[in-house]
Formats: C-alpha cells, structure tokens, sequence
C-alpha cells in the first residue's frame, strides 16, 4: 500500500475513533486513560523528525553546491542559475506570504493548541538579533540548539569555500558527504513511513480534545495553498519567462508536460529528473550542456513550491494560535522558507520535514504538524510539480542567455518530439 494511502486511512480511523469517543461522552476517560499514550506516540514520532532535520539539510546542501560546482560550472551560466532560483523561490514565498495574510485562514480557529515552550531557539526581537543570529559563534552549539539559521548559512559558507580547493579535496568532501546523504536519506524515508502512525495520535487527540473544530481552517489553509500555488504556477513564472526570454510558456509547458504530470503523480522531482532531462533535449530543444546543469541542481535546491507551503503553513499556525507576528518574525519566516527550500530533499513529504525548522524559528508548537499532515498529500503533489515546472522555467531562460536552446523544436516546426525508444521513461 502507498504512503499517501496509508496516510489517508489512517486520517480516516482517528476522524472514526476519535468521533466515536465525542459520540459516547467518554472525553474525560480518554484524556486520563488514551491520550497520554498517544501523546508519547505522537511525541517520539515528532523528536524523529527533529533529530532528521540536520543531518538532512547540512549533506543535501554541500552535495548540491559542492557536487555541483565542477571546474568552469559556476561561472555566467551558475551565476545566472542560482541568481533566478533564489529570485523564483522568493517571489514564490512572497505570493504564499500574501494570500495567508489575505485569506487568513486560522484566524478565529479554536484548536486547543499552546505555543512550544523549551523547542525554539528563540524568535530575534530585532533585525540586529536576526543579523547576528544569523552568524554561529559555534557551529556545533549551533547544531545543538537546532539554529536552523546559524546551520545553514555555515552550510553554505562552508560548501561556496569547498569550491575554491584543489579538485581531489572537493571530491572527496562530495564522496563523504554524499555517502552520508544516502543514509540519511534512508533514515528520511523510514521516518516518513511512520506518518500514518503519527498522523493517527496526532488527529485522534486533536479531535477527543477540540472536536472537529480543526477541520474549517484546515479547509481554508488547503484552498489557501492550493490557490498561492496556481498563481505562482500560471502567472509568476511564466511572466517571468516571457519577460526575459520572449518565449512561449506555454510551448514550453507543453514540452514538458510528460515530466510535469509524473512530478504530480510521484511527488517527487528526484524521480522525475530523468524525464525532465529527455523532455528538455527532445521536446524542448535545450542542449544538453545547459540541461544537464540546470536541471540537476534545481531538483536538489530549488523548491519554489515547498518553500511558499512553509511560509503559509507557519503564519497559519501562528494565526491559529493568536500569535502577534512582528515585522522582524515575519522576515525571521520568509528567509528561513527560503533557506529551508534549499536544503530540502527531492521526495515526498520532505516539506513536513523541514518544516520542523521554520516552527523552531519562530516558537511554534510541533504537535500543529498534525494538522498539516491531514491534507498534505495533494499539496505535496501540486508543490512538487511547481519546483519541477520552476526548473524548466529557469532551464530556458538559461539556454536562451547561452543561446542553446533549439526554438524549431520548442515551437514544433516540422520536427517529431516525441520520446520513441524510451518508453522506460
């Protein structure tokens, strides 16, 4: 059975049994007798999503600068290529930033939940806080404390250093690295594979507790998310791509589709990378030198769909539990979606992961991610398909700038495009 599945129907007996105990007036037994077992449950499957985030970020990081980063890589077409990622996952922050705001969609919910205490590091109280937080005075206190913000920019300080020595050190700090990001990542799927369990404590006692007050605001967060997505999907991005290329988006959407409905259906753009890259060389026409760049290095850091979900699925929270957010809070979370986005992994539910970062960011009770898991399936799916649809944006505007992109092909003119002999794909 599928994870999705599994999840679904483990959704599906908490929204039962937790119903069942409300129908028959035995809140108080429950609370004495059930929810504290199931509070242990929830809880060590919370602290096993905790202990993964680091190791998770820091490896996937240095192998997707490090490992990217050969001799003549980073030079125009590298600069361009992260220059447009962080700009496409920013906008894409902003647009969910703007529609929780607007939308508002815990306001006004009554869900039982209590801001953590003793989880966070501590939100910054001011921008020279945030600066020099933002600096670790010890990477390892760091690491220690889950500074996720102090983490990641020794991550990256370190990994843009690793590029500049001698090629047999660089190697071996990928090989290291990337031995260490295939046992994290199996660590990653066996955690994950532990969701129904999670998801069963999390909702049954969210529901013995609040009743299924926690299900209008979730439909609101859901429509909320699904609808930040659309715009980033049909508006920014290929605004973007007409604007500086003259190109068509929707020829490209087009070329792409296959690997843009298997992104969909898998969510996950490390699967569906292989396809990606024959649709780019034979569908779209992009050489194979700007294709083999790009691509790989958006399927490892650029997530404009995971990074706008974490935005709107922090202030939700927040909003959920009254909490007044300061300017300097709310930065606190769009520049942690951003970095999170980097460091976040090709498969699915690795947003629910690293979204254990933005909550300690800012002081947020894990024990919300309940909620969040209910319905992240289909969102998993349509942010996973908006980071693969963000890559071949940034892929063509890429070959446009190198010249290296086949316009016939894209546009279709007497040539065949199709995927003929590789039916494995």
């Amino acid at each position: 059975m599928k994870l999705h599945t599994k999840i679904l129907l483990s959704l599906l007996a908490a929204i039962l049994f937790g119903g069942m105990i409300r129908l028959l007036g035995a809140e108080d037994f429950a609370s004495a007798w059930l929810t504290p077992t199931l509070g242990l449950c929830a809880e060590v499957f919370l602290r096993l999503l905790s202990m993964i985030v680091i190791p998770v970020v820091v490896s996937s990081l240095i192998c997707g600068i490090v490992g990217e980063g050969k001799a003549g890589t980073l030079g125009r077409l590298g600069i361009r290529t992260v220059a447009f990622y962080l700009i496409s996952s920013l906008l894409a922050i902003l647009v969910g930033f703007c529609f929780v705001n607007i939308v508002q969609p815990g306001i006004g919910a009554d869900l039982s939940l209590q801001q953590a205490s003793g989880e966070s590091v501590g939100e910054p109280e001011s921008w020279t806080e945030l600066l020099i937080r933002i600096i670790p005075s010890n990477f390892v206190s760091a690491m220690a404390q889950g500074d996720m913000i102090a983490v990641i920019f020794f991550t990256v300080c370190f990994s843009a250093f690793a590029l500049t020595v001698r090629e047999e050190s660089r190697l071996r700090i990928v090989h290291f690295f990337q031995a260490v990001l295939d046992v994290v990542m199996s660590m990653t799927l066996f955690i994950i594979g532990l969701a129904p369990y999670g998801v069963f404590c999390l909702v049954t006692n969210l529901i013995i507790e609040t009743g299924f007050a926690a299900f209008a605001p979730l439909a609101k967060y859901f429509v909320t998310v699904l609808l930040a997505l659309t715009v980033h999907f049909t508006l920014v991005l290929p605004l973007l791509m007409r604007g500086l290329t003259g190109l068509s988006p929707v020829k490209l959407f087009s070329a792409m589709s296959p690997a843009l409905l298997t992104a969909f259906s898998t969510a996950s753009s490390n699967a569906t990378l292989p396809l990606t890259m024959a649709c780019a060389e034979r569908r779209a026409g992009v050489g194979k030198r700007v294709s083999s760049f790009v691509l790989p290095l958006g399927a490892t850091v650029n997530m404009d769909g995971t990074a706008l979900y974490e935005c709107v699925a922090a202030i939700f929270v927040a909003q959920v539990l009254g909490v007044e957010l300061s300017a300097v809070k709310q930065f606190t979370i769009i520049f942690t979606a951003l970095l999170v986005s980097v460091g976040a992994a090709g498969i699915p539910h690795a947003g629910l992961v690293m979204m254990v970062i933005i909550f300690k960011a800012v002081g947020l009770p894990l024990e919300a991610t309940g909620m969040i898991w209910a319905v992240d399936r289909f969102l998993d799916m349509g942010r996973t398909m908006t980071n693969v649809w963000s890559d071949c944006v940034c892929m063509a505007i890429a070959a446009h700038y190198e010249s290296d992109i086949d316009r016939d092909i894209l546009y279709g003119k007497n040539v065949e495009v199709t995927l003929e002999g590789k039916s494995s794909l």
